[in-house]
This record gives C-alpha cells, structure tokens and sequence, in this order.
C-alpha cells in the first residue's frame, strides 16, 4: 500500500538500506585554532590522548594522536595571512572514533591538517613543490582541511560525531559548527548496502542479472578502468558465485536508465573474505548488494552541503531498489530474502524513492539502429578501418593511435570520428565505442562485410565456372545474386524452397520492418533474376522462404494463415510473393 505526500510523490513502506562507507573533505576557514588546538592537547597527554563520550545514542572510544607530515613551516615563521607557526617541523592530527560494539565497524577518522597561501611540502624524495589548494579556502584566512573516512554511519552525522569527539579530547567543538564549514567541502566516497540472503542473490549477477545488462549496454567500450567485474573466485582460489561483481557507470549512462539523476556509480555483489568459512547462521556468510557514489568518474565535485547529502541519499537508494526489483527481490523486509546484520537492521522505513525499471530494451534498439544506419548509408573505407582498430584493440585508442594502425593522416581520422559520432565517443584524446553492445554490433558487422567480400570473390570464380559449363549468361547472374547473399535454394518439381539464412545481425522481434524491407529487397532482385532464366514467375512467388533472426537464433516461416509457424519444418505457400508485393 502506498499513498502520496503534498509533493504528488509516492510513499511506501520498503527495506531500508544501510549507510556503509563514507569519505569527505570537511574545510573550515576561520584560521588555524582547531589544529593549534589538537598540536596543544597531543603535547599536553605524550603524543595522544584516550577516552569515551556519548555520541548519537551510544558510547564511542574516542583517541586524539599525531602523525608526521610532508608540510614545511611557513617561511619567515609565518603565514601569508599572518598566523605565526613556531614549529620546526609540522605534525598532523587524527581523532579517530568508534563505536562500542562486538564487530568495532562503525567509525569515523578525523584527519586534521593545516591549511595556507602558497604551502609546499617535500616529498620522500626530498623534492619540495607547492600544494593545489582552493584558492577560495585560503584566500583571506587560513584554514583547516577535515578529510573523514567511516563507515556504517548515517552520512549526516559526522559532522556531529566530530563535534562531540573534539569535545572528548578537549578541542572545542565550536570550531567545527557546521556554520564554519567552507563551501569547498566535498563528497569523496558513500556507498549504502543491503544484506540478501544468499539462496535468493543469484539473480542479481547472473549473467541475464542487473549488473551485467547495465555493463553491457550502458558502459562505454573503453575507458581507463574495468567496467564489469565478474570474480567467482576469492583470495585464496575457493570459488564462491558471486564473490565479487561489479558495475561501474559515468553520469552519461546514468542518466540513460534515471534521467534525474547525476551522480555516476558502482553497483555490487559481494561476499566478505571469510565468507566461504563462515555457518549459514552468520550474516557474513550472506553477500552484500551495494551501489556507491564514484567521484572519480565524473569531472564535477559534490560539495558537502543537506541538499547534496539528500541527493545522495535518494539516488543510491533508488539504484539499490531498482537493482533488487530487476532481480525479482521482495522491496520489502519480513520474508527470506534480507539477513539482518549488527548494522543493517532489514527492516522496512517509509521512503519516496523510486523504483525504476532497469528493461534497457529501449536503450539497446536505438543502439542497434545507430550501426544499422551506417551500414545502410555504406562506410567509407576509413570508418571501417578505424572500427576495426576498436572492435580488436583492447586498450586506450587514441585518434593518433588510429592514424598510425590505418596508415591514414591524423586529419583523415578526424573527419572519420565526425562522421561516426554517434557511434563513438572521443573524449580527452581518447577514443572508443559507445558501449560494449555498440562494440559487439560493429564487430559483428565487419564480420560480415568481410564475409560478403569473400562471397564476391568466391562469385566471381562461379560466374566463369558457370560460363566454362555453357551456362547462358541470365543463370550466371542467378548463380551470383545466390552466392552474394549466401542464399540456398533447392528446387524440386516447381515446388522452391529459398533459404535466406541469417537476416539481421542482433536480436530483433519476428516483424521488424527494417528486417522485412531487406527481405523484400532480395526476393525482389531474385525474382527479376529467375524470370530473366525464363523460369516461371509463380514458382518463385509459391516459393516458401525461411531465414534466420539471433533473437531466435531459428528457421522463422510464415503460413498462409499469418500466424508464427509452431514448427522450423512448415511449408508456407505463396509466402515469397506476399512479400514481394
């Protein structure tokens, strides 16, 4: 049951997924006082300082320390805006957090550390250069960056957990108020997860799953990373389905399936190391499925404000459910299908998120009819050469790559991605093919442009055997029109059979049109051919024709009636001439 807000959105009761690991740079531009202050508490306690404080509704182990650092001491002693540093040599700061439970997997490290105009650091090598700071951040005061990292913490509370912990060790935790923090501050990593049940996960990385359709269809041909991560195998060599699969898609693909949304991500299956060791009985012995904001596939940044938290928060939650729905998973807790662990509760929570469907049929027919329109429009040699490089070269393509495999100058090749970007993208000097489906129907189609250049041949040397045996010259062009297409035919007593063998070279629904005019177009010309041998019109329009859609990968004939035939050995009468008219 579900009911709508005053927004017109639904509202449903569905299983609520788990925060699970979190990074962010958290920058605060009042000045160096909070990293002063933790440089004054770690001298005051030895090197750090331990406790508890009541955090969130629990009790947390709370530890401030030091670590050294790369940074080299403002010269002069002093900064560009004025702060004086005494330090010979400077130190970094960590609070680091956790909470009071059996597994000690809900946490949060607080990374501390200065930051001022025109900083360097040296490097282990000993060369010094200046560190990139937002020039925002620094610009009238200095600041301090925050860079967190936790996991199983609801993404909005760390910014409170570090306030409390700070108290803990005696650093105010006024200066870490939210009103302080810079406009700089940034989303590095989030990932939010649910436990299944391992008896029912097996849809989700089947090869017909979820995951491998969105890297099939979705991911781009070639990129810098892998796309789809299929490991049935952990560490140790056990196999284990399912151990770790994953999907990554940039904000492009992502809008292909959720036109609102932006943020790219990875979306996975897996199993902890242990997994394999572990009784039924154990939630660590059940897989994860988990979608994960991927900062490092996109060019934009997300600053860390509630707007973008919320964001966040719904576009990972609506992959989850849209990923478990597509696998045939209940949305809802309080069957089999969830394992309730020491973080993830399984139960359900009321939510707006949507659930969209994942069928990227749509997605893959657009996909389809880009490398049909070129293959019908015909190829420039240069198009062809370049796809070739793609289809076989299994690393980064760039255009000058092309240019040296094709043996064509760089502005040849240039014109060449012009005229194919559709079927392409070049981007950063790089180069590849939409997507993996994209990749697969190009393949597929120089496999048989090739074929048919071996056919002529192969024509051409029946034609002059055709001639050597007296054949007049009506037959020979029969003969030739026949093995141009890889047609067979057999025909007994008036009674023709034409099999046009493999029409369309990816799968297609029984009466595509494209299919059919093709069909059409070669009956047409095999018609004029047979009547030219002045053989008898009706015999060929009597003719039953059989050929062959990878969809069914199967003899498809057509009876009298229209209907699908039930059996591949049917006989259709007159069906050549119906669709010849």
């Amino acid at each position: 049951m579900s009911v709508e807000n005053e927004d017109g959105d639904e509202i449903r009761r569905l299983i609520k997924p788990q925060d699970h690991e979190f990074t962010a740079n958290l920058n605060y531009d009042r000045g160096l006082d909070p990293w002063l202050a933790c440089d004054s508490v770690v001298k005051q306690h030895d090197g750090s300082y331990e406790t508890e404080t009541e955090a969130l509704g629990e009790t947390w182990d709370v530890t401030l320390y030091y670590q050294d650092s790369s940074i080299l001491p403002p010269r002069d002693g002093t900064t560009p805006n004025g702060t004086e540093i005494e330090h010979e040599q400077i130190r970094e700061f960590r609070i680091r957090v956790e909470a009071q439970d059996e597994l000690g997997e809900k946490k949060a490290n607080y990374h501390i550390r200065p930051r001022w105009r025109k900083m360097r650091v040296e490097t282990d090598e000993g060369d010094r250069h200046e560190l990139s700071i937002p020039r925002t951040l620094v610009n009238e005061h200095d600041a301090v960056n925050v860079r967190v990292s936790g996991s199983n913490i609801d993404f909005c509370d760390y910014g409170d957990l570090l306030m409390c912990a700070a108290s803990a060790v005696d650093v105010s935790a006024h200066h870490f108020r939210e009103s302080y923090r810079h406009e700089t501050s940034n989303v590095q990593d989030a990932a939010k997860y649910v436990r299944v049940h391992e008896d029912v996960s097996g849809p989700v990385h089947a090869r017909t799953g979820p995951l491998v359709s969105l890297a099939h269809v979705l991911e781009n041909d070639r990129e810098g990373y892998r796309k789809l991560v299929q490991n049935d195998s952990n560490e140790r060599g056990r196999q284990l389905a399912g151990y770790y699969h994953t999907a990554t898609l940039g904000p492009q693909r992502v809008r292909e399936v959720f036109p609102d949304h932006q943020l790219p991500v990875e979306c996975k299956h897996y199993y902890a190391r242990e997994a394999h060791s572990r009784p039924d009985s154990d939630p660590l012995s059940h897989p994860k499925v988990e979608v994960a904001y991927q900062t490092s596939r996109w060019d934009d940044t997300l600053h860390l404000t509630d707007e973008n938290l919320a964001e966040l928060d719904e576009e990972l939650t609506e992959w989850l459910y849209s990923i478990l729905n597509d696998a045939g998973l209940d949305l809802r807790a309080g069957g089999n299908t969830y394992v309730e662990d020491t973080y993830f509760e399984a139960e359900n929570t009321t939510t707006t998120a949507s659930v969209v469907s994942l069928d990227l049929t749509e997605v893959r027919h657009e996909q389809e009819s880009v490398v049909y329109r070129h293959l019908a429009d015909g190829m420039a040699p240069t198009d062809q050469e370049c796809l070739d490089v793609l289809v076989s070269d299994g690393g980064q393509v760039s255009p000058q790559d092309l240019a040296e495999a094709t043996g064509r100058h760089q502005d040849t090749v240039y014109n060449s991605l012009a005229r194919m970007n559709d079927l392409v993208d070049h981007v950063y000097g790089e180069v590849s093919l939409k997507s993996t489906y994209t990749s697969e129907l190009v393949a597929d189609a120089l496999d048989q442009a090739q074929q048919a250049v071996e056919r002529a041949t192969a024509t051409a040397g029946k034609a002059v055997h055709a001639a050597d045996r007296g054949l007049d010259e009506t037959t020979q062009e029969f003969i030739a029109w026949t093995e141009k297409h890889g047609l067979n035919y057999e025909d007994k007593s008036g009674d023709l059979r034409l099999d046009l063998g493999k029409i369309g070279s990816e799968p297609i629904d029984y009466d595509d049109s494209g299919n059919r005019q093709k069909v059409r177009s070669m009956l047409r010309k095999g018609l004029s051919l047979w009547t030219a041998m002045g053989r008898e019109e009706r015999v060929f329009r009597t003719a039953s024709v059989t050929w062959r859609q990878e969809k069914y990968d199967a003899p498809c004939l057509e009876s009298l009636d229209g209907n699908p035939p039930t059996s591949l050995h049917e006989r259709c009468v007159n069906f050549a001439g119906r669709l010849i008219r």
